[in-house]
Order: C-alpha cells, then structure tokens, then sequence
C-alpha cells in the first residue's frame, strides 16, 4: 500500500470547486516516512520533522530541538492499523502526537505566513489507488 494523507487545520480554501485547502498539516502516509510531522500544504512545505520542535522567529529564522529519535517515534506508530492522533492548536504553540506520544511541535511567530483560524480539512492526495480512513473524530474548543 502507499498514498499520502494528512488531517488540515486552521487552513484556507483555495479552490472551493476542487476542494483545494492549503494550511498546517498533521501528515499521514502508508509507509510512516511523514506521518506525525508538521506540515504546511501549499505554503512552507516541511516546518517540524517527526522528532522535533520548531521554533519561527517573527522573521521566518528557524531553531530546532531534538524531542526524540524519529526512528523511535515511527515504531510507536501502528502500520496498517488505528492510531490515535491528537493534534493542539493554542495559539502559535501546535501539536501532534500519535497513540499519547508527542511526535512533532511547532512555535510559529512569522505572524505574516502562520495562521490562527481557518478551515479543517481530512486530506487525501491525488496519486495511486489508495484508502484513507478517519473516524470518532472530536473537536474541543480551547479557552
């Protein structure tokens, strides 16, 4: 199996007609190469690898911290299976961790390029023949 997926959120619809969304993106994909890392479909492409923690300055400057071994958080993942992802978006500060386990975190601050609100979106990429499932899907509102 292959195919890449990915859950948006705080994203923009681009193309209505198409379902085209671009904005931050909790990544999926069948062979868990991406799969827990921060990414910004249709804008800055890979901004927190699996394993780490990404800080932006104000200015698009990058610091990067280790969390983990990225090796060691892809075996937490279950391959052809469920898994639990929890994505946390307070703020610039964001989250994703898979199965309770923190994979990737963000701290954007290029207040022209991050997003605070926008659409959510359950992503599925043009490409091979592929099967993305979702479900007991929750949103909670943070004060």
């Amino acid at each position: 199996m292959g195919g890449n997926s990915g859950v948006q959120y705080r994203s923009k619809v681009l193309e209505e007609a198409r379902y085209i969304v671009g904005g931050y993106q909790a990544d999926i994909d069948a062979a868990n190469r991406y799969t827990g890392m921060c990414y910004e479909e249709r804008g800055r492409g890979f901004l927190a690898p699996r394993g780490q923690k990404v800080t932006i300055a104000a200015d698009g400057q990058k610091t990067v911290e280790m969390l983990a071994d990225p090796a060691e958080l892809q075996a937490k993942i279950k391959n052809e299976d469920w898994n639990e992802y929890r994505i946390v978006a307070r703020g610039p500060h964001l989250q994703h961790s898979i199965n309770g386990v923190l994979m990737a975190e963000l701290v954007d601050h290029q207040t022209d390029k991050a997003a605070s609100a926008g659409v959510i979106a359950l992503q599925l990429h043009q490409g091979p023949p592929m099967t993305v499932q979702f479900k007991n899907i929750r949103l909670k509102e943070l004060k």
